[in-house]
């Protein structure tokens, strides 16, 4: 059998994600040259060049994504068989890796998620990141699947989407003085606190205004909806929030409900690979989740 060298697949690993002998050195603790050394024995061994050069740089050819692609897997395979050991159980140890945009509430993660954590056979590892480096890292087998407000509009044929529940968006403050009249139009000219450009909510939140033609004045632009939440509990500004987000928050008064966006809805979205029916915890949880609605 033949047998390949696992530091040199380490280093070429650590190479393929940083983008660079300069980075992965440094990372790595190691000099450049004695780095691209080790580069040139793993090709050796495989017969293949990984990477192209182009100018001053490297850059990832199609045999060096495909080593990349099964070097990923290997390393998950062997971090999941030391954890099994560690666990000094005789059960298999099966880890499984959620990425989460940081805009997807804690209760929604939770909520998603609860049923492996209290699983004996699974660890589950959640990972924060904004949705282009989760798309990377689900495409690079780092994670097992991504939850998002949007659907998968990438080009890789790899990846597919699944709506998994929509959440109905209130405006909430933290308290009703000075909200006379009949939603909307009762926050006409209040200050609010709205999602970053990067959150399919602020696009849901642009439209609603548009066209109940509100001039709304933003003070505030965040990813993270708890971090929203808090902002508006303090008081003096508005906000739209999936009910999820203020379901507790509305329950103990320190928000009051304005009105509801009866047209528009937070979708919560998992990216999965298209084979990740191959993975039966996977597959559980997509069909656990999934409210029968077309993805």
């Amino acid at each position: 059998m033949y047998k390949l060298n696992f530091n040199h697949l380490y280093y070429f690993l650590i190479i393929a994600k940083e983008g660079s002998i300069v980075k992965a050195s440094k990372k790595l603790n190691m000099t450049q040259p004695a780095l691209s050394h080790q580069l040139k024995l793993l090709e050796l061994d495989l017969g293949k060049k990984l990477f192209d050069r182009v100018g001053k740089r490297l850059v990832i050819n199609s045999d060096g994504e495909a080593v990349k692609e099964y070097s990923s897997k290997i390393f998950r395979q062997s971090e999941e068989m030391i954890q099994s050991l560690k666990s000094d159980s005789v059960d298999y140890l099966k880890i499984i890796k959620v990425g989460v945009v940081p805009w997807v509430s804690k209760d929604q993660t939770y909520d998603f998620i609860k049923t492996m954590i209290f699983s004996q056979h699974i660890r589950v590892e959640v990972y924060q990141k904004d949705l282009d480096s989760l798309i990377k890292d689900i495409q690079n087998n780092r994670l097992d699947l991504v939850l998002c407000d949007s659907p998968y509009s990438g080009r890789s044929k790899k990846l597919q989407g699944h709506r998994l529940n929509l959440d109905p968006i209130y405006c909430v403050s933290a308290n009703k003085n000075g909200f006379n009249g009949s939603f909307p139009k009762n926050i006409n000219g209040k200050k609010m606190i709205n999602y970053s450009e990067a959150c399919m909510m602020a696009d849901k939140i642009y439209d609603f205004t548009r066209a109940h033609k509100l001039e709304l004045q933003t003070v505030g632009a965040f990813t993270d909806s708890s971090l929203i939440r808090v902002t508006i509990e303090k008081g003096g500004v508005i906000g739209f929030l999936p009910k999820s987000v203020v379901k507790q928050s509305l329950k103990s008064k320190s928000l009051v409900k304005i009105g509801e966006l009866k047209t528009l809805k937070f979708s919560l979205w998992a990216i999965t690979r298209k084979d990740y029916k191959k993975d039966s915890i996977v597959a559980n949880l997509i069909k656990k989740n999934k409210p029968g609605l077309p993805s």
